[in-house]
């Protein structure tokens, strides 16, 4: 079997599978029924001040987000928190971190909506320290509506923050669209890449969308766009953590497990097209 094919159960559910607002316990359970192997739940709004969903007002709240993902053999891979931003403040960020090592997650995906780089930089170096005191690792995403809008912008900040502990966060969607490709993965020093969010989608941003709306409501199911997906696979190690990040509109009356169901088949007809020999 090729090495870079994934079954199921060697797959990451993401939380945006089952819409912006899934809540944690409900990704960790849709990953159980689904036959994934790990989940990453959002645990905190995108930015101080936003409630989520049976965490804000429940005290035991990542208690019972640990305890699920046990009971259910469901590793948790990641955790997404509050962005970088304007409005964040070093507390916030230290509360990703506190939530982090309370669900028992080893990694903290985040994204960047602040423009100053210098700023970020900054932010970042205390970050990561209080992530690294906590055996934990930051994988920070680059989007190109987002503060941090291709690689290029995203390495030299990590680089400038002078931190560890922090790596890229591909995902294939925001990749195309900043113009990057499989080559420029494959260019990278794979340790740096803390993990890969695959979808798919139209070769080429449609007419009538932004590249906002495209994110979040304009997705595909692997192998049902025009992604080089296969590429990008074949550009990371091996052993690469791979989550899907597929929350496709047409599917989104269906309940949490359907949804997770869904992106999974998807995935495993994709695997099996291009990764069996």
């Amino acid at each position: 079997m090729n090495p870079r094919h994934r079954d199921t159960a060697r797959l990451t559910l993401g939380f945006l599978t089952l819409g912006a607002q899934a809540a944690p316990l409900d990704t960790i359970d849709a990953a159980a029924e689904a036959g994934y192997g790990a989940a990453g739940p959002r645990i905190s709004g995108r930015y101080p001040g936003d409630a989520w969903p049976a965490v804000d007002g429940v005290p035991a709240a990542f208690d019972a987000i640990r305890e699920t993902a046990l009971a259910r053999g469901v590793r948790i891979s990641s955790v997404s928190g509050y962005y970088l931003s304007p409005q964040v403040q070093p507390s916030h960020l230290r509360a990703n971190v506190d939530a982090a090592r309370a669900v028992g997650a080893p990694m903290i995906l985040q994204g960047c909506f602040e423009d100053d780089h210098a700023r970020v930089a900054a932010l970042l170096r205390d970050y990561a320290a209080a992530a690294a005191d906590a055996g934990i690792r930051i994988a920070l995403e680059f989007m190109p509506m987002s503060g941090l809008k291709n690689l290029r912008q995203t390495l030299a900040v990590i680089d400038a923050s002078g931190a560890r502990n922090v790596g890229i966060l591909v995902d294939t969607l925001h990749l195309a669209r900043s113009g990057a490709t499989a080559a420029d993965v494959a260019a990278l020093d794979a340790s740096r890449i803390y993990l890969t969010q695959l979808c798919d989608a139209p070769a080429s941003l449609p007419a009538d969308s932004t590249l906002f709306d495209e994110a979040m409501s304009g997705r595909m199911y692997l192998g049902d766009g025009q992604l080089d997906l296969a590429g990008v696979v074949r550009a990371l190690a091996p052993d690469a953590e791979l989550e899907l990040e597929t929350p496709v509109v047409a599917d989104a009356q269906l309940p949490p497990a359907g949804r997770a169901r869904k992106a999974a088949d998807a995935a495993q007809r994709f695997f099996g097209r291009h990764f069996t020999a």
